[in-house]
């Protein structure tokens, strides 16, 4: 009984004591006296009624601060709300993780918050033991009254010292003033705190290592999958170089026998190429004018002597070039084209190609390749076409075999001229030069 009064009596002198001097009371276990001052909010900013506040995200760790009663008409909110936002709750020593500031501050007709963005910038932004590696900063989205900022910060951790703790990103002082517009005065400086925002570390390691360096994962076989590739990128240089070698040689040899053509006199003849270019321009001019006016028997001619042309090419036998000037007129079975850029040359081709010519040249020793047989083929089924109704009367029955030879024909000396390009006479010089 002495126990349970003397009990009754502490209890009461205890809640004495808290109503004289305001000082908190736990029954259950010891007192503690309230030694620091609430954080300061705001100061409230007056803004028309019916205006929303701005929206707080789901996971935010702003506070919520409730608003003193406004005066009829008017609502009262709080001039700047920060908050933080991590992309993850725990993480591991030296694991980047995304970090995301945002800051509503309101634009009202009379009153604008300016918060100093200087301060968060991802160089100037301290949130020790946390380090910002970088950072980036969106476009300003304005709600009206509200202008919403927004700073995205790579963040991590390095320590040996937290595994398994909650270590918090430390509170943030935002600094504003409130500005009038119109009149241009400042108010001055005021700061906005926001709370800490706490994060798990996460381990690594074991417990009874004291460091958190990873073990190189570099073996034997690294070493030599390093060394092969060493010695193949030398051996690819060495190939390189004598394949420079040796297209230097060629540059030379013809570079000498320019000079020497020019110091004789001599013309140098046009090459594969462009008298087989010349063929194809005559055979497309031909189709055209048939397409216009129909066939002719001298567009059957002309037909015939860019298809002999590219026949004799296909053979690898001369075909004739006159280099003459404006004057001379061109002959039946001669087709121009004109060489060089800076002296234009005018040039007269010809060649007697023939179809008969065409197979027994193919029966006779020359013994071509298949696509080359096969194209020859086509401009000697052509030849016999176009002859016929050149030095005939073609009729409007054999308008249809003309063209289907025609066609047939143009592809094939398209093929043909293919094999004249550069990058053709590259491959079979260099099979020659290596025995291939």
């Amino acid at each position: 009984m002495r126990i349970k009064g003397s009990a009754l009596i502490v209890a009461s002198a205890l809640l004495v004591g808290h109503v004289l001097l305001d000082v908190p009371v736990l029954l259950d276990g010891p007192v503690y006296a309230q030694t620091q001052a609430p954080p300061s909010r705001p100061a409230p900013v007056v803004v028309p009624q019916g205006t929303p506040p701005p929206p707080r995200p789901a996971g935010s760790s702003a506070p919520a601060i409730a608003p003193r009663a406004p005066k009829p008409g008017e609502v009262e909110s709080d001039p700047i709300r920060c908050w933080w936002k991590a992309d993850r709750t725990s993480v591991r020593v030296g694991e980047k993780f995304g970090l995301v500031l945002t800051c509503s501050v309101i634009e009202t007709g009379p009153i604008t918050v300016v918060p100093v963005l200087n301060q968060l910038e991802p160089g100037a932004l301290s949130i020790t033991p946390f380090e910002v590696v970088s950072g980036v900063s969106h476009d300003d989205v304005v709600v009206s009254p509200w202008r919403y900022i927004q700073r995205e910060y790579s963040v991590r951790l390095l320590s040996d010292g937290f595994f398994g703790q909650d270590v918090t990103i430390p509170a943030l002082t935002v600094t504003y003033n409130l500005q009038e517009r119109g009149s241009g005065s400042q108010g001055r400086d005021q700061q906005y705190i926001l709370p800490p925002l706490p994060m798990r570390i996460l381990s690594l390691v074991p417990k009874s290592v004291d460091d958190i360096r990873d073990a190189s994962g570099q073996t034997f076989a690294s070493i030599e999958s390093r060394r092969f590739r060493a010695s193949l990128a030398t051996t690819t240089a060495w190939v390189s170089f004598a394949f420079a070698f040796v297209f230097g040689i060629f540059a030379l040899v013809r570079a000498t026998a320019q000079l020497r053509a020019k110091k004789k006199g001599i013309v140098k003849p046009l090459p594969s190429s462009s008298v087989l270019g010349a063929s194809l321009k005559a055979l497309a001019r031909v189709k055209e004018d048939a397409s216009q006016a129909g066939w002719t028997s001298e567009l059957s001619r002309r037909a015939s002597s860019a298809l002999r042309i590219a026949g004799a090419v296909a053979l690898n036998r001369p075909v004739s070039q006159k280099f003459v000037g404006s004057e001379v007129a061109e002959r039946e079975g001669q087709l121009t084209v004109y060489s060089g850029w800076l002296r234009r040359q005018r040039v007269l081709l010809s060649a007697a190609t023939t179809s008969r010519t065409i197979v027994s040249a193919m029966n006779n020793g020359h013994n071509p390749s298949a696509n080359t047989r096969a194209n020859l083929a086509s401009i000697s089924d052509a030849l016999g076409v176009l002859s016929a109704a050149g030095y005939g009367r073609p009729t409007k029955e054999d308008a249809t075999a003309l063209d289907s030879a025609l066609a047939e024909s143009t592809q094939a000396v398209r093929r043909i001229r293919s094999t004249t390009l550069w990058p053709r006479r590259t491959a079979h010089a260099l099979r020659s030069f290596v025995g291939l």
